[in-house]
């Protein structure tokens, strides 16, 4: 009976499959039941059976047979026919078990009562010193059958399920409880006995059946074995003659097989005679075999000793030859090295190869027991005076090179400070250089060196030094000229060139700022075009500055290095590209595969010719740059941070002064941060005026645009350190307008605070960071907004709110609906004259006074009128539908309505806001 149960169980997983149930019983929780028969007196029974809530309880046996018995408390969805498991109870959980039989009175006057069939179940509690008279209400659970036949087989299960499964000092005590097992009818007994004994004789036959093969073989011995069930002497007896035969048999064929044996012994002995002849005569083979072994091993001795002293002859003669030709340096090279002829590329050819010639010679790797010969010290002493000379004049030729070079370049670029446009371009200086530049590493490998003020100079430093000195005055003159030229042009550097104080540097910012806004509202382009000016300008100076840069650090490791650390042409060709704001994330990581690889480049050239002079040519442009608008840090510190990124990885000597540039900025920048919050604090306005939108929050709009549009650029890599700076800023703006709102006098402090925050929002919602402060931003805009809703649309109908206040504190105080009209104060007819008093006209008169002040309040043409309108609508529809309902509760059949309805209170907050644009319009 419980299969469909049990299976929907197993579909909510509350039963396993092993796990069956072993009773079934609906009930009633009975203590809500008495209190249900206790309020309820006055109504009938009927209805009162109709609201109950019946559950289930399920007594479950697991498949362990060490486990406890489990009580389910279950709940059926009538929609869904699907049990819920509300409780787990445990059987040895339980302390007592008590069987109610009672009846329950309905009605006192009628005499009426209901039977019940119920059972309480009793749990145990944690602590054993409480008393069985005080037993917890929680640990106590009545529960109403509606048969007394489920109750009692609910109660037989348990009992079972406690015999069986529980020790006895677990075992729930039953109370007003038997258990009385069932009795069987005969006729059903013998029913059994006859299954039970079929089952056995099934068993029997299974076991004992034998297999139809078996069946034939059996049959087939009887057949030849028939007489021996009636005479077992002849059986004995022919069995016997039969064993004697076989024995006869076989020693018959063991006699007749002993002359073949003897004929095959024979034979083997005669085999072993003829193996003993043939091993004699392999020893004879074995011994004149050994003898000419030794013979040949011998005369392979005296061959390897001859060969070994012809190897030995050969070796020594090449060894000799080898000496002598590497000592011996051509005089065809020594003329060639003498006249050191550098003037044309096939020249120079001549004398490179006969310099590696002799160093080859110098650096050749000779056996120590050589080096002691007379002949190598004296050939290793002319030569090494040889090299001197040579390395001397080869200096000495290569400076006449660089100071020819340089003045060649002079002669074409004529340095003027006012008109110079481009740093010049030392293409043509390294072109002429570049043709002897496989002789500048013969010269740091000769380690040629000489004395100078006590000291010792090797050629090699001295040759760098000088190229270092020319270079360095060469490049001092032309980046001071168009540093000189590009400060020059920055808007208003004349006049505040001096002006350097942090009064005039906050002015300055203040100025920025206020150029920024006001020329945006009003149309002018001028401050954008200055703006954009000084920014081509700086662009171009750090533009030409890393060409510049780069180009000498491409030469520098060409001329001066080795093809080992020489860079790729494609590489190279990327990196001469003037960097631009558009490109920079491009760059970055188009040259990042190419430069995986390439070894660390020294820098050591690259710092004493450019020692100091970059950072100050760019510090003195970046300050009046500042000076002229203090709100381009933001676009120089984001330009050398995107900078500094490239150069880096490219791994350009440029990276190196371009840190402390991007250091420059950075404090720069913290300065105008600095600057800006202390102008936010010391902001003061005049509060017997009229307080809008506050003067640092649109300056900040301003400053947000500025920055948000200086980052774009490198908005993926470095966008934090823009979060940085706009917390501090928007944690003080945020201050500052708590603090100028409660010092307000004319202006409302709620207005002040939700329109600010209201435009604070909707600056910050163009950022990519900051998402709490912006959501603080909403958050505050919108609770000032309700709290001024609240505080100024107060109360419209003034005298109907004054009597539904009475109306709803005599509800509070406990009076029936229905009561509240008998009140002499809160009749019926007070209500309509009260009501009579707030036509439709009247309402919009007073809603329209409402919008002025309101209007008053707020900024001009803010678009902040509309909501707070479209709010305190909200809240005047609320108010009256309050009213509507306590109409509804308390004067239910008086027949009394507002004159207006809820359509009306739209229609008036609609035209209201219609007329008063259309004023604002003419």
């Amino acid at each position: 009976m419980f299969k469909s149960v049990q299976q929907k169980l197993k579909d909510a997983s509350i039963l396993e499959e092993n796990e069956p149930i072993l009773s079934f019983v609906q009930v009633i929780d009975f203590n809500k039941q008495q209190q249900q028969f206790k309020k309820q007196v006055k109504e009938e029974l009927s209805a009162l059976l109709q609201n109950k809530v019946y559950y289930f309880l399920a007594s479950i046996k697991t498949a362990d047979n060490d486990s406890t018995p489990i009580i389910y408390l279950l709940k059926l969805n009538e929609k869904t026919n699907d049990f819920k498991l509300k409780a787990t109870y445990y059987l040895d959980e339980i302390k007592t078990v008590t069987k109610i039989d009672n009846k329950i009175k309905h009605n006192s006057s009628s005499g009426s009562s209901v039977d019940v069939f119920a059972f309480e179940l009793v749990f145990r509690s944690d602590s054993s010193d409480s008393l069985d008279e005080n037993v917890d209400q929680k640990l106590k659970f009545v529960w109403q059958c509606n048969k007394i036949e489920d109750r009692n087989d609910f109660l037989d299960t348990l009992w079972k399920l406690s015999e069986q499964f529980l020790k006895v000092s677990s075992r729930p005590k039953f109370v007003n409880y038997k258990f009385e097992p069932k009795k069987s009818t005969g006729h059903t007994r013998n029913e059994n006995d006859k299954e039970d004994d079929n089952s056995i004789l099934n068993d029997l036959k299974q076991q004992y059946e034998i297999t139809k093969s078996e069946e034939e073989s059996l049959l087939k011995l009887m057949s030849e074995c028939d007489f021996a069930s009636s005479s077992a002497e002849k059986f004995i007896e022919k069995l016997q003659d039969e064993l004697l035969k076989l024995d006869t048999s076989n020693i018959e064929s063991i006699m007749n097989s002993e002359e073949k044996t003897l004929k095959l012994i024979d034979m083997l002995d005669g085999a072993v005679d003829e193996i003993e002849k043939i091993d004699e005569r392999l020893k004879e083979y074995e011994d004149k075999i050994s003898a000419v072994g030794d013979a040949v091993r011998l005369v392979g001795e005296r061959d390897n000793v001859i060969q070994i002293q012809q190897n030995s002859q050969y070796a020594l003669l090449e060894l000799l030859e080898s000496f002598v030709s590497n000592l011996d340096f051509p005089q065809e090279y020594r003329k060639t090295l003498i006249g050191c002829d550098l003037s044309n590329e096939r020249s120079i050819k001549k004398v490179t190869l006969a310099a590696n010639k002799l160093l080859e010679i110098l650096e050749a790797e000779i056996p120590p027991g050589l080096k002691k010969m007379k002949a190598h010290t004296d050939q290793m002493l002319v030569l090494e005076k040889f090299k001197f000379t040579f390395c001397s004049n080869l200096c000495q030729h290569l400076k006449n090179a660089i100071g020819h070079a340089t003045n060649k370049h002079l002669e074409s670029y004529k340095i003027d400070d006012n008109s110079l446009k481009n740093i010049p371009n030392h293409k043509q200086i390294h072109d002429d250089l570049l043709c002897l530049k496989d002789l500048v590493p013969w010269v740091q490998g000769s380690n040629c060196s000489f004395s100078e003020n006590n000291q010792k100079i090797t050629f090699y430093d001295d040759l760098k030094n000088y190229y270092v000195d020319t270079t360095k005055q060469l490049y001092i003159r032309e980046i001071n000229a168009f540093s000189y030229c590009a400060k020059s042009r920055i808007v208003g550097s004349d006049r505040t060139k001096s002006n350097t104080s942090m009064e005039n540097i906050r002015g300055s910012m203040i100025r920025s700022l206020d150029k920024t806004h006001h020329g945006e509202s009003m149309g002018n382009k001028t401050e954008q075009e200055n703006k954009k000016t000084l920014k081509m300008i700086f662009m171009k100076l750090m533009n030409q500055l890393t060409s510049t840069v780069l180009n000498e650090q491409v030469f520098c490791q060409e001329f001066f290095g080795n093809s080992k650390i020489l860079k790729n042409e494609d590489s190279m060709s990327n990196s001469t590209k003037p960097m631009s704001r558009t490109n920079s994330n491009l760059s970055l990581t188009s040259n990042t595969s190419a430069n995986k690889q390439e070894p660390k480049v020294d820098y050591s050239i690259l710092r004493e010719i450019f020692a100091g002079m970059i950072e100050d040519q760019v510090k003195q442009v970046m300050d009046g740059i500042v000076r002229a608008d203090y709100l381009l840090v933001l676009f120089l510190y984001s330009d050398l941070l995107a900078r500094v990124l490239v150069c880096h990885t490219n791994k350009e000597y440029m990276h190196q002064p371009m840190v402390g540039l991007l250091r420059f900025a950075k404090e720069k920048c913290e300065d105008f941060v600095k600057n800006f919050k202390d102008f936010i604090n010391e902001t003061k306005v005049n509060k017997k005026e009229k307080i809008g939108i506050l003067k640092f929050v649109k300056y900040f709009e301003d400053f947000v645009q500025e920055a948000e549009a200086c980052w774009e650029p490198i908005k993926k890599d470095s966008y934090e350190k823009l979060s940085n700076i706009y917390d501090g800023i928007v944690r003080e703006i945020f201050k500052a307008i708590d603090e100028i709102a409660s010092g307000s006098f004319k202006t409302p402090s709620e207005v002040v605070l939700f329109q600010n925050y209201h435009y604070m929002n909707h600056i910050m919602r163009s950022m990519s960071g900051l998402k709490e402060l912006t959501k603080k931003a909403r958050e505050s805009y919108l609770h000032w907004q309700k709290e001024y809703v609240k505080k100024y649309f107060g109360r419209p109908l003034e005298k109907i709110h004054e009597f539904f206040e009475k109306v709803q504190a005599k509800i509070d105080r406990g009076l029936k609906h229905q009561d509240i009209s008998y009140q002499l104060e809160l009749s019926a007819n007070n209500l309509r004259e009260i009501i009579r008093e707030y036509p439709a006209k009247e309402i919009k008169k007073g809603l329209s006074d409402l919008y002025n002040r309101v209007e008053k309040h707020l900024v001009e043409n803010s678009s902040l009128l509309d909501v707070v309108w479209r709010e305190m609508s909200h809240e005047f529809i609320n108010q009256y539908k309050n009213y509507e309902h306590l109409i509804k509760m308390c004067y239910e059949g008086q027949s009394i309505k507002f004159e207006f309805t809820e359509s009306d209170i739209y229609r008036i907050f609609n035209e209201i806001s219609i007329e008063k644009s259309r004023d604002h319009k003419f």
